[in-house]
């Protein structure tokens, strides 16, 4: 079973690289990037928890010891070079990988979008029972 390292951008897409990278690694990464982006979902990261992200760069590893040691190496880089570190490899990896990273991004905005619509509609509902139905 494969185990992956993965960064996101978090937050607005019209601040660019201008955002926080949350790095992470899982063995089930369709599940787990569905659990970041879900809105009332207590298992995302509280950074990425209703908060637009992008997937932007992944690493696939044998082993769950050698995916650990790869994100434990990304945060613990130096805090001047971090961010720097991270971008490069980001670049690096969305010139060779733009066309999945694009069509995995837009399913997850679209997710997003359906999720936040369903909760508003939902909202709306509750609240015409509410005052429908009185209270006993």
């Amino acid at each position: 079973m494969p185990f992956w390292v993965y960064m996101l951008l978090v937050g607005d897409k019209s601040r660019g690289y201008n955002r926080k990278i949350y790095t992470g690694y899982t063995n089930h990464l369709i599940n787990r990037l569905t659990q970041h982006t879900g809105l009332n979902s207590t298992k995302g990261a509280r950074i990425t928890r209703k908060q637009p992200i992008e997937l932007v760069y992944l690493e696939r590893f044998a082993s769950r010891k050698l995916a650990l040691k790869r994100e434990w190496d990304f945060k613990h880089t130096s805090p001047l070079n971090q961010k720097v570190t991270k971008i490069s490899l980001i670049k690096q990896f969305q010139e060779s990988n733009a066309d999945i990273l694009s069509d995995l991004n837009d399913t997850f905005e679209q997710h997003n979008q359906f999720l936040e619509s369903m909760i508003s509609s939902l909202k709306n509902i509750e609240k015409e029972m509410s005052s429908r139905v009185q209270p006993k």
